[in-house]
């Protein structure tokens, strides 16, 4: 089984659902807003992301077998970490304020 984290395609077995960009948006604005709330709260943006991560890689692991997941986090931990290595402070500043700027949400 290949798993593409980055683009969202998750070929599976057990007839499992393959997620549409339109959902992935979705869960990503679910999880933003998450986050955001906490850091309103006054939770420190690293608690966040931690738990949120803890929660993925245990999920991960629950679900997959064992190749799998290894063949994942090592995709994780090195092929996307080496892209943001690539970028220089004012990039990965820029592109974190671009998601900011996109990702505010209205309250009502």
């Amino acid at each position: 089984m290949h798993i593409a984290v980055t683009v969202g395609i998750v070929r599976t077995r057990n007839n499992l659902m393959m997620m549409t960009d339109e959902e992935m948006k979705g869960l990503i604005e679910v999880l933003t807003d998450l986050f955001e709330d906490q850091i309103i709260e006054g939770v420190h943006p690293i608690s966040v992301a931690s738990v949120m991560l803890a929660v993925a890689v245990k999920q991960l692991k629950r679900r997959l077998d064992p190749d799998e997941f290894s063949a994942i986090m090592d995709d994780i931990t090195s092929n996307e970490w080496d892209e943001w290595e690539k970028l220089s402070d004012e990039e990965i500043d820029t592109l974190l304020s671009d998601l900011e700027d996109k990702n505010k949400r209205t309250v009502h």
